[in-house]
C-alpha cells in the first residue's frame, strides 16, 4: 500500500503532536485529513536528469602555415 506524508495540524496522532511530519498509509492519511487532524504534504517531484551534452566532433589541430622566408 502507498505512504503518503502528512503534517499534523489539529490533535496528536500515533503519538506525534501538531506541527510534526510523518509517513502513513494512503487510506489514513484521507481520513485524517477528511477529519481535519491532518493536512497532505506535497510530494516532491523528482528532478529530471541532465541530458549529457552531445560531444562536438573535434577537429585535428592545423598547423601554423609557415611564413615564406625573405631574402
Amino acid at each position: 500500500m502507498a505512504k503518503d506524508k502528512v503534517e499534523i495540524v489539529g490533535a496528536y496522532v500515533d503519538g506525534h503532536g501538531p506541527g510534526e511530519t510523518i509517513e502513513i498509509d494512503e487510506k489514513s492519511a484521507e481520513h485524517l485529513e477528511a477529519i481535519g487532524y491532518a493536512k497532505k504534504v506535497a510530494k516532491p517531484e523528482p528532478k529530471p536528469e541532465p541530458k549529457p551534452e552531445p560531444e562536438k566532433p573535434k577537429q585535428p589541430k592545423q598547423k601554423p602555415k609557415a611564413k615564406p622566408e625573405n631574402k
